[in-house]
């Protein structure tokens, strides 16, 4: 399977997948994104499913790499009530100022970039003083479960089908570098998903005027 069709493949999967999605995750992006700001950018937007879930009249900028996602979003933007703005990037190099949104969101995509470090790092410069990231993001099992050992059996062709997606991150260590102080919760959920049943939901908020 080349590159592309990994890209079509993974933007159908996750479009058909959008209904498991909103019964997972739903509750706790409520809760989240009623924290939000005026100006929020969304790194990895995939096709949109979180649009639904932003205040009417939010000033929204979305990054995404992959031109399928783009597509379903371009789609599903067309019938929102926010403000969108759609970018084609990564990351780990946002072409944005300093100090430029009030809220920075990730959800399910710190697993699949190519470095944690540069793009959180790219949040927290863009973010302004008191801004808040969210997040939702999978992560690797505590050691000697079941589930750890399924992810170990898996991660190889996991992350080469669906294109990088790092079943085994230690995503919230990554996390508190850059925002320290960040409320981080452990959730696990019994889906039949097992390699990513654990996760972590929270924010972080910028304490100083650093990057």
């Amino acid at each position: 399977m080349t590159c592309r069709c990994k890209s079509r493949f993974n933007a159908v999967f996750m479009k058909n997948l959008e209904w498991y999605m909103k019964n997972i995750y739903g509750k706790f992006k409520i809760e989240l994104f009623n924290r939000l700001g005026n100006t929020v950018l969304e790194i990895g937007a995939g096709t949109g499913i979180n649009l639904g879930y932003y205040r009417k009249g939010t000033d929204l900028t979305v990054v995404e790499p992959s031109k399928d996602m783009i597509g379903f979003l371009k789609e599903k933007a067309r019938k929102s009530d926010i403000k969108l703005h759609i970018i084609e990037g990564v990351g780990e190099k946002l072409p944005f100022d300093d100090n430029s949104f009030d809220s920075v969101v990730t959800t399910l995509v710190l697993c699949s970039v190519q470095s944690q470090t540069k793009v959180l790092r790219e949040i927290k410069r863009v973010l302004k003083p008191e801004g808040r990231f969210i997040f939702i993001e999978h992560v690797v099992a505590p050691e000697h479960t079941l589930t750890y050992s399924v992810q170990n059996v898996l991660q190889p062709i996991w992350k080469w089908l669906f294109e990088g997606c790092d079943i085994k991150r230690d995503t919230a260590s990554a996390i508190r570098k850059f925002f320290p102080d960040a409320y981080i919760k452990n959730v696990r959920f019994n889906s039949p998903f097992i390699p990513v049943n654990y996760h972590i939901v929270g924010y972080g908020i910028k304490k100083d005027h650093s990057a």
